[in-house]
């Protein structure tokens, strides 16, 4: 083993009492020539989690790998993601968290590998397999690919091509930006700064490299549709702020409209009459600045008419 760490893996946990031994061994398990550190960060989880933690460290024989915080007072899943950010000393940098896990033993070996053999990419993921919420694997990949492919930063403006437990990149050198830690989708936002940062490109393998589990507890199975449809509108505009884009094309301005729209049906159908003014004024600003304000009123009220 060298000295110099070569991969950090970041472990952000809440609340993964049942979970985080699974996630942690698949890390544990990775057959590599290399030093690597995990840090897990618990942000003060209400259950069982530091002491299943600490026995991990205790009595497997890699625990010295691990790097553990745990967190005085709750920070909240953003600025938790910041802080063990921060912390990597690694040249590479993979994410795991406390909730899925790592089923090739390979996946860090494979994925240093490709980096220093292509230094067009600052990412390298792949496919992962749903476990839901009964205990099930669904056996089929989330990403229905037949080849591997590779984003450039305009591919990030309105989605996420990549899994996120599937994810190494390069340990760019960033501020984080002040909306960072607002943005709910923070891996999405991660993978914006990155691409900007490094002026290289993200690279998606055909290789099932981890489980992504789906459960009652995880961040997007907590949003409501309005709430959805709310980050999703965030989250566009965050990163357009964050690139200095002030001019939308016309895909961008048809999926903020489409977003919009469908908080305006929820807004009529419950009355929320105060949201329909916020609404409205947010989208005018954000959307609809190249015509008179009384013309999109005109044009809002027709569409209500369809609600």
């Amino acid at each position: 083993m060298s000295e110099k760490i070569k991969v950090s893996v970041c472990m952000i946990t809440y609340g993964h009492e049942k979970f985080i031994e699974e996630a942690i061994n698949g890390v544990l398990m990775q057959e590599i020539d290399f030093e690597i550190e995990l840090i897990v960060s618990n942000d003060a989880s209400p259950d069982n989690t530091h002491e299943v933690v600490m026995s991990i460290i205790e009595n497997h024989p890699r625990g010295s790998w691990i790097k553990y915080i745990k967190q005085e007072s709750n920070l909240g899943m953003m600025p938790n993601s910041v802080f063990i950010l921060k912390a990597c000393r690694g040249e590479f940098i993979a994410i795991c968290e406390g909730d899925d896990y790592w089923i090739d033993p390979l996946k860090l070996k494979k994925q240093v590998d490709f980096l220093e053999l292509n230094d067009e990419y600052v990412i390298h993921s792949g496919n992962a397999i749903q476990l839901t919420a009964d205990s099930n694997l669904c056996g089929k990949p989330l990403l229905n690919i037949e080849k591997s492919n590779c984003f450039e930063l305009k591919d990030f403006l309105t989605q996420n091509n990549i899994i996120t437990c599937t994810v190494m990149f390069r340990n760019v050198k960033f501020k984080f930006p002040k909306d960072f830690e607002k943005v709910t989708f923070g891996d999405w936002m991660l993978y914006v700064i990155l691409i900007k940062n490094s002026g290289q490109k993200a690279y998606l393998s055909t290789d099932c490299l981890s489980v992504y589990r789906s459960h009652s507890e995880g961040v997007m199975n907590n949003l409501s549709k309005y709430n959805y449809y709310n980050t999703h509108i965030f989250q566009i505009v965050t990163i357009y702020k964050y690139l200095k884009i002030k001019r939308l094309d016309r895909n961008v301005i048809s999926i903020l409209n489409n977003f919009y729209l469908e908080k305006f049906r929820i807004e009529v159908k419950s009355r929320s009459y105060i949201n329909i003014f916020k609404t409205s004024f947010l989208h005018f600003k954000t959307t609809s600045t190249s015509m008179p304000f009384r013309k999109y009123l005109s044009a809002l009220k027709q569409e209500f008419l369809t609600f």
